[in-house]
Order: C-alpha cells, then structure tokens, then sequence
C-alpha cells in the first residue's frame, strides 16, 4: 500500500457513530448468486467436520491459506476471495486440509453466521485499507459488514502495513464490546505475498488480536475509558 498526500493522518473522529450506526441497522445487500453457490458448494464438508474451523478471507492466491493449513494441520482452512483471476494463480501445497473458494466475504459471512458456523479463528491478512479518508466506509470495521463479522466469532486476526489501520480497528472492535491487542511484527516469516512485498520494502507490519468471543475484554477497556 503506498500513501500518498490525499490519505488519512489520523484517527477519524466520527468512526464511532459510523461503526454504532451499523450495529443499529440491518444490512439489506442481496446475497450475490456466485457467493450463494460457493457457500453451497462447501455446506456439507464443512457441517460434516468434526475438525475446527479456520477462516482466510480475502485470501487472494491463497498463500496465506496454505500456509496456515499446514500450521494448524488438526483444523478445516477455507481460502475465500471474490477475484478468480487471483485465485487461478494459488499453487497446491502439500496440506490436504483446506479449501480454496471464490465468493464475497461480505456475502459468504452472512451466509456462514446464518448457517450458524463458528471459526475458532479468523484471518483477515493486509486488507485493502482505502488510505484516503473519504473511504473509510470501505474498510472492514467502518463497512455495513463488521457486525457479522463480530457474529462469526473466533480468534480474529488483522495484519496490515499501515499503522494507523490497525488503530482504527481497534477503535472500532471497542465500540463492539470486544478487546484488541496491537503488535509490530519482526523477524517472522512471510505469511502472504503481500507480507513478503512489504517486508522486502522495509515497511513496518502491524498485527492486531481479538478475541471476538471474549465480551468482558471489551467491556472493561470501555469501563476503564469512560
């Protein structure tokens, strides 16, 4: 991601009303019929595991989903990204255990919440962060799309080269009654394409940890705030 004069320097002051407005409100976007078909495609292998379920969305060529297939290699890993072009360009790996899908993950979490499936973690690696602040309802935490992604539940992991991201995100998982943790990452091997582009640019990566099953670490950051 490169920042140019038009991004955002800091934190938005209005992106607590914009993630509360989203809690208040129902998201009424048809489900795409492709999402629809890719959730169909995969219901009954993954309601038939007894293995946990682990969730790499916006996966791209699915690097990081094979990566992290063979990292928990007990669990079900499913890929999820809407772009077939980049999808054609994953490269097997050696771990049987995951799935590489083309949906919407505004849609496929929907689906998956309403379907009443519960990832024990979740990966969200180096998302577009739509750097100009105009954007900020096209970022995860700021879109129609965050309350499910609360619903979904599990560990949720954020990765992103830009500080001020992971910031925002917290900010917002706050306003849901969750807890956050922020990390600089060093010295650790390259998860994703993307993590391998920016560590080769000397970008500063930062990760940020959730617990969106945990409502009382939420609750006592907020109590300690006000």
């Amino acid at each position: 991601m490169k920042l140019d004069k038009s991004s955002q320097q800091g934190v938005r002051s209005d992106l607590a009303r914009i993630v509360e407005t989203h809690f208040r409100s129902e998201w009424q976007r048809p489900i795409g019929a492709h999402s629809a078909a890719a959730f169909d495609a995969v219901r009954d292998q993954v309601q038939a595991s007894s293995a946990p379920l682990i969730i790499d969305s916006c996966c791209g060529t699915g690097q990081s989903t094979r990566y992290l297939a063979g990292k928990f290699s007990d669990a079900l890993v499913l890929g999820v990204d809407k772009s077939a072009h980049r999808l054609a360009r994953h490269q097997d790996g050696e771990a049987q255990n995951y799935i590489m899908l083309r949906a919407d993950v505004n849609d496929f979490w929907r689906l998956a919440v309403d379907a009443g499936w519960r990832p024990v973690r979740h990966y969200l690696l180096y998302p577009n962060p739509y750097p100009k602040a105009a954007q900020v309802r096209k970022r995860w935490y700021a879109s129609p799309a965050f309350p499910t992604l609360i619903k979904l539940g599990g560990l949720l992991t954020v990765r992103t080269n830009w500080a001020l991201y992971a910031e925002e995100f917290a900010l917002a998982l706050a306003v849901a009654g969750r807890g956050a943790s922020r990390r600089v990452l060093a010295d650790e091997p390259p998860v994703s394409a993307f993590e391998t582009k920016y560590q080769e640019r000397g970008h500063s990566l930062f990760e940020l940890l959730s617990d969106l099953d945990d409502l009382r670490a939420g609750a006592e950051r907020k109590g300690s705030e006000g």
